[in-house]
């Protein structure tokens, strides 16, 4: 059907020669196809600019990599619009100079069958990873556990998620075979740290240091930055025969586990300056660095001085 605007023109082309007819007829259809085309694309890449905007906004984070995720799947959305609009271009521009594409219609779609069967893993893969980038399940840097593999996240594409265990080893997971995806550092966690105390220590006194020790921990500028909520000591976890255990629990990022340890030093420290020994060990406890720590101990019991 020839477009009202340009009937005109089709008319008048019709007493000149083939070349200019051609033009007329077919060239002038084949530019408003190209235009509408045109014009649906931008459209298209408008609506995905929008989705990548909110990909970002649901992280809730100006950080590159999830500027990297959002680029990522506007890329593969923008890739899969160009086929597409390429796909109906040929089709319409093929009809347009008198072609039956119905033939070739029902030839694709037996080849787009046959496609489908030999590539569904990769097809599967790659809407997989759509998913997963869009839905920030796991980023560069997350500890993570998929497909029976534990390790760190070392690059996220659409296909495949490549992983470090703790042997060093690589790891690369296509999209397609995650089923379950465990973050081990995303979002809040709160850290149980757990402290061993002589069974006969004077239980008051453990428990107040402790306490000074989560009050000092949440005052001090190098940690009180990182904890979501003052340290919280709990009380008593387990009584046993020959020592007793106190837990405090910290509130935290979770991919900020060095907190637990840090804590767990200082109440060492602390008890020990008490003279209550973690653990019924009767050294104290110095950081490597402390010239304190290079002194020669005390004679041990049983030992002559």
């Amino acid at each position: 059907m020839i477009p009202p605007l340009v009937k005109p023109i089709v008319e008048a082309g019709k007493e000149a020669g083939p070349v200019w007819r051609f033009l007329v007829e077919q060239g002038l259809l084949l530019l408003v196809v190209v235009v509408a085309l045109l014009v649906v694309q931008q459209l298209v890449f408008f609506f995905i600019r929008r989705v990548g905007r909110f990909v970002a906004r649901e992280a809730s984070s100006e950080h590159p990599e999830v500027q990297k995720r959002a680029a990522t799947v506007s890329s593969v959305l923008k890739s899969t619009t160009n086929i597409a609009l390429i796909g109906l271009g040929i089709v319409f521009a093929l009809e347009i100079l008198g072609i039956d594409v119905r033939p070739l219609i029902a030839g694709a779609g037996i080849a787009g069958v046959a496609l489908g069967f030999g590539a569904q893993g990769l097809i599967k893969d790659a809407l997989n990873g759509v998913f997963i980038l869009a839905e920030n399940q796991i980023s560069v840097g997350d500890m993570v556990q998929v497909a029976g593999v534990t390790g760190v996240v070392e690059r996220v594409k659409v296909r495949s998620v490549t992983l470090r265990d703790g042997e060093g080893r690589v790891h690369y997971v296509p999209s397609g075979e995650i089923r379950l995806v465990t973050n081990l550092t995303q979002g809040v966690a709160r850290f149980p740290v757990d402290v061993p105390i002589p069974a006969d220590a004077d239980a008051a006194l453990a428990l107040a240091t402790l306490l000074g020790v989560a009050r000092a921990f949440a005052d001090d500028p190098a940690t009180r930055g990182r904890l979501l909520d003052p340290p919280e000591v709990l009380g008593f976890e387990q009584l046993g025969a020959g020592q007793n255990t106190i837990r405090i629990t910290l509130r935290a990022l979770r991919h900020d586990q060095a907190l637990a340890r840090e804590f767990r030093y200082a109440a060492l420290r602390a008890l020990a300056a008490h003279g209550i020994h973690a653990g019924g060990t009767s050294r104290d406890v110095r950081p490597p660095h402390d010239p304190a720590g290079a002194e020669s101990p005390g004679p041990h019991h049983g030992e002559p001085a």
